[in-house]
């Protein structure tokens, strides 16, 4: 039986060293996410008195397998696995011994198959931005700023007004990808002027010093009002509310949020026939089959092909109709 000492005290340093290994990650979002995955982890071998550090993947299967119990779905018990399978990896980067990956087994495994992002049509994105334009100075920046630069929600609610400059004549936003990898998003006129104009109506802009001594300030670029980052899930919420207020369908109402967007700028720019390279680096993928993957200008019901099917049908019964040749 194992020691319960040991264990406590492993349980103690590698919460220390989850938290330094969730400050690593650029995403926000993704550290908030492996939070859940990696606690959960630690909490069900302390409760089943296992060493993580000597645990094997026949443990990281039952701990699924518990999960799935629990009625947790595929997509979530897959994160979760993702989770820990990264943290043991960065272990090994950081010369902690352990005996095994816990989440490497295979058999039982849960495969995530997640509904894919829809994408909004031209003139439902237009719709989107006028219902923007009306509401608050920050939404218009937020929204302009998502349909037209197709960034991760976290990307952009990671900048810092300081990440705001100049390349080659053109207005760029300076954002940390996955990867911890730096790129430069254009940010086009209408987006831009949205930014100075909701900055413009920030306190905080005027009253902090551009440089100082020591250390450069770092000022958030999107703030709520009581100066915080922005949540993204408040983020959601108001497209939800946007897009209401734009009279799209309700069905995509029930899917709205950050990601809707960042599809819609990979389907719109590659149905206009846009390279898929140029596209690839501006939304930050590491590979072109993951631009493709948001694609959804191959599934555009304008040329389905049971619109062709309507047209043979009804040419089928115009002949049909036709009186016979004497």
């Amino acid at each position: 039986m194992t020691d319960l000492v040991p264990v406590t005290t492993t349980h103690d340093r590698l919460h220390d060293q989850v938290a330094v290994f969730l400050r690593s990650l650029a995403s926000p979002h993704t550290a908030k996410s492996y939070g859940y995955g990696l606690h959960s982890w630690l909490d069900w071998c302390q409760l089943h008195r296992v060493d993580p550090l000597d645990a094997v993947p026949a443990h990281g299967q039952l701990w699924s397998t518990a999960l799935r119990d629990a009625g947790y779905s595929d997509g979530t018990r897959a994160n979760r696995l993702s989770a820990v399978r990264s943290f043991y990896e960065w272990l090994d980067e950081q010369d902690v011994p352990y005996r095994k990956n816990p989440a490497k087994f295979k058999v039982g495994r849960p495969k995530a198959n997640p509904v894919p992002t829809p994408a909004l049509s031209a003139e439902q994105v237009v719709a989107l931005l006028d219902a923007a334009d009306t509401d608050t100075p920050r939404t218009a920046a937020i929204v302009w700023t998502l349909a037209t630069t197709g960034l991760r929600v976290a990307e952009l609610l990671a900048a810092d007004i300081e990440d705001l400059t100049q390349d080659q004549g053109h207005t760029v936003l300076q954002v940390m990808g996955k990867g911890r990898r730096r790129r430069a998003t254009l940010l086009i006129p209408a987006a831009h002027q949205r930014i100075t104009a909701y900055l413009a109506t920030r306190a905080d802009v005027d009253r902090l010093p551009a440089v100082s001594v020591g250390a450069r300030p770092r000022r958030p670029l999107l703030v709520t009002d009581t100066g915080q980052r922005i949540d993204p899930r408040n983020l959601r919420r108001q497209l939800v509310r946007l897009a209401t207020q734009a009279r799209l369908p309700e069905a995509l109402i029930n899917r709205m949020g950050p990601h809707v967007l960042r599809a819609t700028f990979v389907t719109l720019n590659l149905a206009a026939g846009r390279d898929l390279r140029v596209v690839q680096y501006a939304v930050g993928h590491a590979t072109p089959s993951t631009t493709e993957g948001y694609d959804r200008s191959h599934l555009n019901p304008d040329s389905h092909p049971a619109y062709s099917l309507m047209g043979v049908l009804a040419a089928a019964r115009t002949r049909q109709a036709a009186p016979e040749p004497r």
